[in-house]
């Protein structure tokens, strides 16, 4: 599918966030299973209007795509709420994953 025809796809809004990184980081989510995803950031008017959404960032999908990406995000949901891990542990897209030790990737390691 060339660019030009993914900027002329209708794309659906399916998960709203509380500032740009972390619809990114939902964006990153959704595109590292294979959904396009962009994030659409609304939230600089000049004038207010009636219609003004409060919550004007969203992560975006293609429509044709948009139930399995909130099938996704609602997995992934689910999956955190079963099991969130604790303070000290690393929350990845596969789950919680203990933190690395510094020297091996840990806290402190900028090598």
């Amino acid at each position: 599918m060339s660019e030009d025809t993914i900027n002329e796809e209708h794309w659906e809004g399916v998960a709203p966030a509380a500032n740009e990184s972390e619809a990114a980081l939902v964006a990153g989510f959704l595109q590292s299973r294979g959904i396009p995803a962009r994030v659409v950031d609304r939230s600089f008017h000049q004038t207010p209007t009636e219609s003004e959404d409060l919550s004007p960032i969203e992560v975006a999908v293609p429509a044709a795509r948009a139930g399995e990406a909130r099938a996704e995000l609602a997995k992934r949901e689910r999956a955190f709420a079963k099991d969130p891990g604790t303070p000290s542990d690393l929350q990845t897209d596969e789950g919680p994953r203990d933190v690395p030790p510094e020297g091996e990737g840990g806290p402190g390691d900028v090598g």
